[in-house]
């Protein structure tokens, strides 16, 4: 018998991915020992399960929402998607409209969202940025961090001019999401007068902060007020000295030192609270942007 292809072999092969995750996720998985031909080659049930196995796995190790994830957050996550995947018959739903492929990537977005938003997810990775785990090579992906699809990362500087996004991204969120993912998200998103004002108030609230109940007002933006004009200024020239330092992106140092959340705490804390906001602020965006009927953002 033929070894069984590689994974990664052949990537465009739409047709032996559909039939790799219908022998594997499919009603009836079928005889390891028996024959399928697909593309006028043959393949073993069990060579298709296993394929539809390993590149589901590769798949969620690096999927964008991981990133803050350690391996056995990743393997928890891998875990709950095989088990929503048989149970809730997401595979069948395929009618052959577009890609398989891509039709995969939306099914297993929408489930690690579920997963993240689970007290199961959430407890992993608060688990994993306790005890100071980043994903291998991920680490620098935080220091320009994109919106978590392909597609969406490809459309974003188009989608994010769309009044949906604008009005999500200054009045739909909490101060403490807000302020942190406009940071994030330049260059894409250029920052107008609005931000700078909201920027300095939340960052001169949060440096005046002296309690933990100081800090969460300022996260809500009950505490938050214009600071003044010397201060504003200055903070100003701080906020367009970090854009020019970083043209490519700010890091999630520069934002917590733009933002002053923390500002008593070690700085890998600090990164921690930020990368915390980016990741709610993201799914809060893009679910705002799934709720409008702008498609593509879950690719």
């Amino acid at each position: 018998m033929a070894p069984p292809p590689a994974p990664d072999a052949r990537p465009d092969d739409d047709a032996l991915l559909e039939a790799a995750y219908r022998a594997e996720f499919g009603p009836e998985p079928p005889d390891a020992s028996s024959t399928h031909t697909i593309a006028g080659r043959p393949y073993r049930g069990g060579q298709l399960r296993a394929l539809a196995l390993h590149d589901l796995s590769e798949r969620i190790a690096r999927h964008s929402l991981l990133r803050r994830a350690d391996d056995t957050s990743r393997q928890t996550a891998l875990r709950f998607v095989e088990q929503r995947l048989k149970e809730g018959r997401k595979v069948e739903a395929y009618e052959g409209t577009g890609s398989f492929a891509g039709f995969l990537r939306r099914v297993l977005h929408n489930l690690l969202l579920d997963w993240l938003r689970s007290p199961a997810g959430r407890a992993e990775l608060r688990r994993a940025e306790h005890e100071g785990h980043e994903a291998p090579g991920d680490a620098g992906d935080w220091d320009d961090p994109g919106l978590p699809s392909e597609e969406f990362e490809a459309k974003r500087r188009r989608l994010l001019h769309h009044v949906i996004v604008t009005r999500t991204l200054k009045r739909g969120m909490p101060p403490a999401r807000s302020v942190v993912v406009r940071l994030a998200l330049w260059p894409a998103y250029e920052h107008d007068d609005e931000d700078r004002r909201d920027f300095g108030a939340f960052a001169h609230c949060h440096e005046g902060a002296r309690t933990v109940s100081d800090a969460r007002g300022c996260d809500t933006g009950k505490r938050c007020s214009a600071p003044p004009a010397p201060w504003q200024r200055a903070y100003e020239t701080e906020l367009e000295g970090a854009k020019a330092s970083e043209p490519q992106g700010l890091s999630r140092k520069a934002i917590a030192t733009l933002t002053r959340i923390g500002s008593d705490k070690p700085m890998p804390k600090r990164e921690g609270a930020i990368c915390e906001r980016i990741s709610k602020g993201r799914m809060q965006l893009v679910e705002e942007l799934r709720r409008a009927g702008i498609h593509g953002v879950d690719a």
